[in-house]
Order: C-alpha cells, then sequence, then structure tokens
C-alpha cells in the first residue's frame, strides 16, 4: 500500500477520497462526503490547533457530533456525517491499525434517534385557498407605494417580478410531487406538450425524464390547473426571459432576465423556490382570516407530502405507483408522505 507521507488529517481525506471514493461513488455522494470529512477536520482543527490523525479518538468524535447538535441541524443530517466519518476512519483503519492509536474512533458511537416522521400536506380546505391566492397573484406582485396609492393609473408589475411563473411552480409541485431541485433542473423540451395551444387544450400533459436522486428518471403527468397554468406561463413570460444561444436546453423555468446575478441559461437555484413559496405562504395568510388555513412557512416539500397524500388516498396507497410517481424507494420515507397530518386524522374520527 502506497500510503500518505505524514500524519496529517487531510493527507488521509484526500487520499480515502483518491482511493475509495473516485471512481466508485458518484459525484454528488462524493461531494457530500468531502464536505462532511471536512467539517470534522475543522473542527478537530479548531479543538487542538493541529490534526495529527494519530491523535484522534472516540471523545472528538462524540464532541463533533456535540457540536452539530449545537448547529441545531436535523437528527438525520447529524447522522448522515457521522457515516461519513465512519465510512472513513473504518476504511483507514483497515489499511492501517497503527494510525489510531486507540483503534476506530468512531467505533461505538451511536447515531441519534430520529423524530416521528410528520407529514406536512396542505389540508382540502389549505389547497384551495392557495389556488385560489395562485389566481389572484398579479396584484401581489404590482409596484407600491404612495405614488401609485394617489394615482388613478394601475401600478406596473416589479421588473424582476414573475406571477405567472411562480403560479405555474405552485400548480406543478401540487399535481407532480417534485423536490425543488427536480423543478429547477426541468427543460421546456421535458414537457409534453410544449405548445402553448396544444397544451391548452390537452387532455393529458406530463414531464418526461425527471431526473431525482441516484440519477433515477420518471414521468410525472400534470393535473388541468397545471396545465393551464404553465399554458399562461410560457405565453405571458417565458419568452422574454430566455437567453440560451447555445446548444444548451432551455430551462422550463426562468430567473426574471432583469435579475442580477443571473446564470446564464436564466436557470432558477433552489433556493429561490424557497424564497418564492414562503413569500407566497405569507400573502395566503395575511389574505386569510380563517387560522385553521394558515400555511406559512411554505416550503417545497410540503408540496410534496400533499400531493403523495393524494396520490395515495386515491390509489389505495399503491406503494408501487407511489414510488413510481415520487422517484423514492425509502418505505419509511413513503409512510411519512402518506399518513394524515394531524388535522386530517382528527376529522376521522369526529363523528364516531
Amino acid at each position: 500500500m502506497s500510503q500518505p507521507p505524514s500524519d496529517s488529517l487531510q493527507d488521509w481525506i484526500d487520499y480515502y477520497l483518491k482511493i475509495a471514493v473516485d471512481g466508485v461513488r458518484s459525484e454528488e455522494v462524493k461531494q457530500k462526503i468531502q464536505l462532511h470529512l471536512n467539517r470534522f477536520q475543522d473542527f478537530f482543527k479548531a479543538r487542538y490547533g493541529q490534526e495529527a490523525i494519530s491523535s484522534c479518538v472516540k471523545r472528538d468524535v462524540v464532541a463533533w457530533q456535540k457540536h452539530l447538535q449545537a448547529q441545531e441541524l436535523a437528527a438525520s443530517t447529524i447522522n448522515n456525517h457521522l457515516a461519513s466519518l465512519s465510512g472513513f476512519a473504518t476504511w483507514v483503519y483497515t489499511q492501517d491499525k497503527t494510525v489510531f492509536v486507540m483503534g476506530d474512533p468512531t467505533k461505538g458511537v451511536g447515531e441519534l434517534p430520529l423524530p416521528p416522521l410528520e407529514p406536512r400536506a396542505l389540508t382540502g380546505d389549505q389547497i384551495q385557498s392557495l389556488k385560489n391566492l395562485c389566481d389572484r397573484l398579479l396584484p401581489f406582485y404590482r409596484s407600491k407605494g404612495r405614488k401609485w396609492l394617489l394615482s388613478n393609473e394601475e401600478a406596473p408589475v416589479g421588473a424582476k417580478a414573475r406571477p405567472w411563473r411562480d403560479r405555474a411552480m405552485v400548480f406543478v409541485l401540487l399535481s407532480s410531487g417534485l423536490r425543488r431541485e427536480e423543478l429547477v433542473n426541468l427543460s421546456l423540451s421535458q414537457l409534453s406538450p410544449n405548445d402553448v395551444e396544444e397544451l391548452r387544450q390537452a387532455r393529458r400533459a406530463q414531464i418526461n425524464g425527471v431526473v431525482g436522486k441516484g440519477k433515477t428518471q420518471r414521468d410525472v403527468f400534470l393535473s388541468l390547473d397545471a396545465r393551464r397554468a404553465l399554458a399562461d406561463y410560457l405565453e405571458k413570460e417565458h419568452a422574454e426571459d430566455i437567453t440560451t444561444e447555445t446548444e444548451e436546453e432551455t430551462p422550463l423555468f426562468l430567473v426574471a432576465i432583469e435579475a442580477v446575478p443571473r446564470r446564464t441559461d436564466g436557470r432558477l437555484s433552489p433556493r429561490s423556490i424557497n424564497n418564492i413559496l414562503e413569500k407566497i405562504g405569507k400573502w395566503h395568510d395575511a389574505d386569510i382570516k380563517d387560522e385553521a388555513r394558515h400555511i406559512s412557512p411554505l416550503r417545497p416539500h410540503d408540496l410534496r407530502h400533499t400531493f403523495a397524500f393524494q396520490l395515495a388516498h386515491v390509489t389505495g396507497a399503491d406503494s408501487y405507483e407511489l414510488e413510481r410517481r415520487l422517484g423514492h424507494q425509502s418505505q419509511r420515507y413513503i409512510q411519512r408522505y402518506t399518513n394524515p397530518p394531524e388535522d386530517i386524522a382528527a376529522s376521522y374520527v369526529e363523528n364516531f
């Protein structure tokens, strides 16, 4: 074995990534492992002022676990960090048992217990009022200010505002259960049909080849609301924001062309989806007096849960169909998406 020339934790991390991860794990998984190990290295160096791997013991791993907890990371996220470190430490110990003078420092460090998987599906009333607000989004995006309050003229929509796009995104998420990363990575060519008039008249439309976790692919269907909202968006806003002049695919959902900074192809970032939904959720709650209908903070996964719960209901919780449409093979998460929220579960026994 050609091992690293020093006692450096960084050298061993680099060596591990080169020998055991590159070409073995996907690039996405490799980046996560590297991120987790670099975070441990930073913690270890700050703790001791040096990074000698031989001085790493179980006490340090336990302390890192508590350090991550103090940052209020989710238990599943902390467990993922520990799994990356454990995989690294076990591999190092297998290569050379003299590196860790007290043995594998991750051995015996248990995972954090995971909290109950609570669904965040919207109720029927919440879905109805959310759709109603989305159909009235335009005024919310108009310029505000004294000038327009005192004027008889209709205030213009903000230069960077895209109400038709945001309405379409909400309806697509509600009818497909896409993750936010899957949504922003969509290209116009994946929408079938993608002609405005054909989309309006179609009795069925779908998005083909959605790339999910683990590079899995699936097709998703679109509801009548989603088809109409997409047709409105393509007709009213999409074309004016297209900047792709290469052979790259045109993104389905685009950032306003006036926005700075902006990717060369105009594609939205995953974080922007959170911001848009959070804003719509706040507008919704301010517009609705009934607190039982409030939905803030509205997040992309809430709409994914809503889709999954509704699909489970109409299919009789058909596990095959749920796995196929959600792009998820974990039964734990399938159960999370399909278990009823507390409000809905309470309604089941209301008239018992």
